[in-house]
Formats: C-alpha cells, structure tokens, sequence
C-alpha cells in the first residue's frame, strides 16, 4: 500500500442495513473511504470502470449477475481493484471458486467486524486474505 494513500472501498450487498453498517465502520478507520453501495453486481463493472474503487465487497447471494462471473470480469477488465467476498455462505466450494475466479479475500459475516478491517487492509498490501471461519473451513479442504 502506498503510504498516506486512502483505500476507497465499494460494497455490493441487498442488504441496505449491513451496508449501513460498514459505511458507519469504515467512517471509523483511519485511511478507508466509503464508495458507495450497489444493491446488485449488475452494474458492478460499469461502476469500477467509471470510479475506480480499491477494494471490492462482494456479497455471493443476491439478485442479478453471478458474483464468480463478475469477480472474472473484474480481475481481466480492473486489475487494481481487488475483490473481497463478504458473505454468510461459508462452503469450501464456494471459497475455491471466489479464489479461482480472482477474489483476494473471503471474510464470514459472521466474523468479527475487525475481520474485514483486516482484510482490506492485508489484501491492499498484496496479501490473499481469509476471515478466521473461512480460514478454518480452507485448511479442511
């Protein structure tokens, strides 16, 4: 990460009241931005391409395009976006194809807030980063 830079980071997520919530979090961090909320990936990629966020939330169960096809398109068309799966779908398959298809970082909602703080940050440095459930479903893979 370069120094003094500020991570902006864009949440796509149905849930209005968690993205609330993470825009209140990440208000509280020093050097995170909020980018904005897309309630679908439909217009995920015009929207990077338009504004260029860091880092990417990606919820997997929601309306609209398939959250794997995106995170492909993303990693070909943005490559400096970096894509997190912020998810309460914890399945070792759905972790391997996040992977495989460019993801950086897999975080449970069911992990500590801190978790994704962490992630943002790890996977801005260069870092793949897992959430401590998904990091204990991986190692059983």
């Amino acid at each position: 990460m370069i120094e003094n830079k500020e991570i902006r980071v864009l949440c796509v997520d149905d849930n209005a009241l968690l993205g609330d919530a993470i825009r209140q979090r990440l208000s509280m961090e020093k050097g995170l931005v909020w980018h904005g909320l897309l309630p679908d990936a439909d217009q995920l990629l015009d929207q990077v391409l338009e504004t260029s966020p860091d880092i990417v939330l990606l919820d997997v169960d929601m309306p609209g395009k398939d959250p794997f096809e995106v995170i492909k398109e993303l990693s070909a068309r943005c490559p400096k976006t970096r894509v997190i799966m912020y998810t309460g779908h914890v399945h070792a398959d759905l972790i391997e194809r996040a992977l495989e298809a460019g993801a950086w970082g897999y975080v449970s909602k069911n992990d500590d807030v801190s978790a994704i703080m962490k992630a943002i940050r790890s996977v801005v440095a260069g870092e793949v980063s897992l959430g401590p459930d998904v990091q204990a479903v991986y190692n059983a893979i």
